[in-house]
Protein backbone atom coordinates (compact mmCIF):
# COMPACT_ATOMS: atom_id res chain seq x y z
CA UNK A 1 0.00 0.00 0.00
CA UNK A 2 1.23 3.49 -0.87
CA UNK A 3 0.46 6.51 1.31
CA UNK A 4 1.16 9.84 -0.37
CA UNK A 5 0.27 13.51 -0.22
CA UNK A 6 -3.10 14.17 -1.81
CA UNK A 7 -3.56 16.35 -4.87
CA UNK A 8 -6.53 18.51 -5.85
CA UNK A 9 -7.69 15.86 -8.33
CA UNK A 10 -8.00 13.37 -5.45
CA UNK A 11 -10.62 15.38 -3.56
CA UNK A 12 -13.70 14.07 -5.42
CA UNK A 13 -12.51 10.50 -4.85
CA UNK A 14 -11.97 11.13 -1.15
CA UNK A 15 -15.39 12.81 -0.91
CA UNK A 16 -16.89 9.68 -2.44
CA UNK A 17 -15.23 7.59 0.28
CA UNK A 18 -16.47 10.00 2.94
CA UNK A 19 -20.04 9.78 1.60
CA UNK A 20 -19.92 5.98 1.67
CA UNK A 21 -18.51 6.06 5.20
CA UNK A 22 -21.30 8.39 6.34
CA UNK A 23 -23.95 6.04 4.92
CA UNK A 24 -22.24 3.06 6.55
CA UNK A 25 -21.96 4.81 9.91
CA UNK A 26 -25.56 6.00 9.92
CA UNK A 27 -26.71 2.47 9.05
CA UNK A 28 -24.96 1.38 12.26
CA UNK A 29 -26.60 4.17 14.25
CA UNK A 30 -23.35 6.15 14.51
CA UNK A 31 -23.84 9.87 13.83
CA UNK A 32 -20.19 10.89 14.04
CA UNK A 33 -20.23 12.36 10.53
CA UNK A 34 -23.03 13.68 8.34
CA UNK A 35 -23.76 15.54 5.11
CA UNK A 36 -22.30 18.73 6.62
CA UNK A 37 -18.95 17.42 7.84
CA UNK A 38 -16.48 16.48 6.44
CA UNK A 39 -17.12 18.62 3.38
CA UNK A 40 -15.30 19.24 0.11
CA UNK A 41 -14.08 22.70 1.12
CA UNK A 42 -12.37 21.27 4.21
CA UNK A 43 -10.65 18.59 2.13
CA UNK A 44 -9.49 21.16 -0.41
CA UNK A 45 -8.03 23.23 2.42
CA UNK A 46 -6.26 20.09 3.63
CA UNK A 47 -4.76 19.59 0.18
CA UNK A 48 -3.73 23.24 -0.12
CA UNK A 49 -1.94 23.13 3.24
CA UNK A 50 -0.25 19.81 2.51
CA UNK A 51 -2.13 18.08 5.34
CA UNK A 52 -4.14 15.47 3.41
CA UNK A 53 -2.69 12.04 2.65
CA UNK A 54 -4.31 9.26 0.65
CA UNK A 55 -3.77 5.52 0.84
CA UNK A 56 -3.64 3.66 -2.47
CA UNK A 57 -3.88 -0.02 -3.28
CA UNK A 58 -3.11 -1.05 -6.85
CA UNK A 59 -3.46 2.58 -7.91
CA UNK A 60 -6.89 3.03 -6.30
CA UNK A 61 -7.48 5.42 -3.38
CA UNK A 62 -8.99 3.42 -0.53
CA UNK A 63 -8.50 5.76 2.42
CA UNK A 64 -7.40 9.19 3.56
CA UNK A 65 -6.33 11.17 6.60
CA UNK A 66 -5.42 14.76 7.46
CA UNK A 67 -2.39 15.21 9.72
CA UNK A 68 -1.34 18.52 11.21
CA UNK A 69 -0.81 20.23 14.55
CA UNK A 70 -4.10 22.17 14.60
CA UNK A 71 -6.12 21.39 17.73
CA UNK A 72 -9.79 22.26 18.18
CA UNK A 73 -10.47 24.89 20.83
CA UNK A 74 -12.21 22.20 22.88
CA UNK A 75 -8.88 20.42 23.37
CA UNK A 76 -7.73 23.14 25.79
CA UNK A 77 -9.83 21.66 28.60
CA UNK A 78 -8.61 18.07 28.08
CA UNK A 79 -6.05 16.74 30.61
CA UNK A 80 -3.57 15.51 28.02
CA UNK A 81 -0.77 13.32 29.37
CA UNK A 82 1.88 15.09 27.31
CA UNK A 83 2.14 18.66 28.55
CA UNK A 84 3.89 19.81 25.39
CA UNK A 85 1.03 21.34 23.40
CA UNK A 86 2.79 20.66 20.12
CA UNK A 87 1.17 17.37 19.12
CA UNK A 88 0.33 15.73 15.83
CA UNK A 89 -3.45 15.62 15.44
CA UNK A 90 -5.34 13.07 13.36
CA UNK A 91 -8.34 14.46 11.45
CA UNK A 92 -10.86 12.94 9.03
CA UNK A 93 -9.46 9.42 8.86
CA UNK A 94 -11.59 7.32 6.55
CA UNK A 95 -11.34 3.98 4.77
CA UNK A 96 -13.70 2.97 1.97
CA UNK A 97 -16.28 0.53 3.44
CA UNK A 98 -15.49 -1.92 0.63
CA UNK A 99 -11.89 -2.10 1.84
CA UNK A 100 -12.36 -2.12 5.59
CA UNK A 101 -11.13 -4.81 7.96
CA UNK A 102 -8.02 -5.40 5.87
CA UNK A 103 -5.61 -3.43 8.04
CA UNK A 104 -5.73 -0.19 6.04
CA UNK A 105 -6.71 1.93 9.04
CA UNK A 106 -3.86 0.42 11.03
CA UNK A 107 -1.40 1.15 8.23
CA UNK A 108 -2.57 4.75 8.03
CA UNK A 109 -2.19 5.16 11.80
CA UNK A 110 1.29 3.62 11.67
CA UNK A 111 2.12 6.14 8.95
CA UNK A 112 0.86 8.93 11.24
CA UNK A 113 3.13 7.68 14.01
CA UNK A 114 6.11 7.60 11.64
CA UNK A 115 5.37 11.17 10.57
CA UNK A 116 5.05 12.29 14.19
CA UNK A 117 8.40 10.77 15.13
CA UNK A 118 10.10 12.15 12.03
CA UNK A 119 8.98 15.67 12.82
CA UNK A 120 9.73 15.64 16.53
CA UNK A 121 6.23 15.46 18.00
CA UNK A 122 5.97 14.04 21.53
CA UNK A 123 2.40 12.81 21.17
CA UNK A 124 -0.45 12.10 18.78
CA UNK A 125 -3.95 13.26 19.65
CA UNK A 126 -7.37 12.50 18.22
CA UNK A 127 -10.99 12.20 19.15
CA UNK A 128 -13.32 9.34 18.34
CA UNK A 129 -17.05 8.82 18.73
CA UNK A 130 -17.61 6.41 21.63
CA UNK A 131 -20.11 4.27 19.72
CA UNK A 132 -17.56 3.70 16.93
CA UNK A 133 -16.43 0.51 18.64
CA UNK A 134 -14.16 -0.74 15.86
CA UNK A 135 -12.26 2.55 15.73
CA UNK A 136 -11.91 2.68 19.51
CA UNK A 137 -10.59 -0.89 19.49
CA UNK A 138 -8.04 -0.05 16.80
CA UNK A 139 -6.71 2.94 18.73
CA UNK A 140 -6.48 0.98 21.99
CA UNK A 141 -4.56 -1.79 20.24
CA UNK A 142 -2.13 0.81 18.92
CA UNK A 143 -1.46 2.06 22.44
CA UNK A 144 -3.73 5.11 22.61
CA UNK A 145 -5.27 5.93 25.99
CA UNK A 146 -8.51 7.79 26.68
CA UNK A 147 -7.73 11.02 28.51
CA UNK A 148 -11.00 12.95 28.42
CA UNK A 149 -13.85 14.03 26.20
CA UNK A 150 -15.00 16.95 24.08
CA UNK A 151 -18.30 18.02 22.60
CA UNK A 152 -18.99 19.34 19.11
CA UNK A 153 -22.12 20.89 17.57
CA UNK A 154 -24.76 18.63 16.01
CA UNK A 155 -23.53 15.50 17.85
CA UNK A 156 -25.57 13.63 20.45
CA UNK A 157 -22.58 12.32 22.35
CA UNK A 158 -19.26 13.64 23.53
CA UNK A 159 -16.17 12.41 21.65
CA UNK A 160 -13.52 10.45 23.53
CA UNK A 161 -10.11 12.11 23.37
CA UNK A 162 -7.25 9.66 22.96
CA UNK A 163 -3.51 10.16 23.03
CA UNK A 164 -0.37 8.22 22.19
CA UNK A 165 2.83 9.33 23.91
CA UNK A 166 6.00 9.05 21.87
CA UNK A 167 9.34 8.56 23.66
CA UNK A 168 12.04 11.13 23.26
CA UNK A 169 14.91 10.15 21.01
CA UNK A 170 18.10 9.33 22.85
CA UNK A 171 21.43 10.75 21.80
CA UNK A 172 22.64 14.28 21.17
CA UNK A 173 19.99 16.96 21.28
CA UNK A 174 19.15 18.84 18.14
CA UNK A 175 16.94 21.74 17.20
CA UNK A 176 13.33 20.73 16.56
CA UNK A 177 12.34 20.39 12.93
CA UNK A 178 9.79 22.76 11.42
CA UNK A 179 6.13 22.01 11.85
CA UNK A 180 5.02 18.86 10.08
CA UNK A 181 2.49 20.69 7.96
CA UNK A 182 0.71 24.03 8.01
CA UNK A 183 -2.32 23.83 10.24
CA UNK A 184 -5.80 23.60 8.80
CA UNK A 185 -9.06 24.43 10.56
CA UNK A 186 -10.51 21.18 11.94
CA UNK A 187 -14.09 22.27 11.17
CA UNK A 188 -15.44 20.58 14.24
CA UNK A 189 -14.34 16.98 14.33
CA UNK A 190 -11.41 14.80 13.53
CA UNK A 191 -10.61 11.23 14.34
CA UNK A 192 -12.13 8.54 12.18
CA UNK A 193 -15.48 6.91 11.66
CA UNK A 194 -16.15 3.41 12.92
CA UNK A 195 -15.81 2.20 9.37
CA UNK A 196 -12.72 4.29 8.91
CA UNK A 197 -10.24 1.49 9.37
CA UNK A 198 -11.30 -0.60 12.25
Amino acid sequence: MLIRLAESKDVPVVMGIVARCVRDLLAQGIDQWDEVYPDEETLREDVQSGSLFVAEQEGKIVGAVALNDEQPEQYRAVPWRCHDDRALVVHRLCVDPDHQRHGIGRRIMEFAETQARRHGFRSIRLEVYPTAAAAVTLYVRLGYLRVGEVRFPRRRLAFDCMELLLPEKSGPSRAPEPKLLPATPPAGQGGMPAGGGG
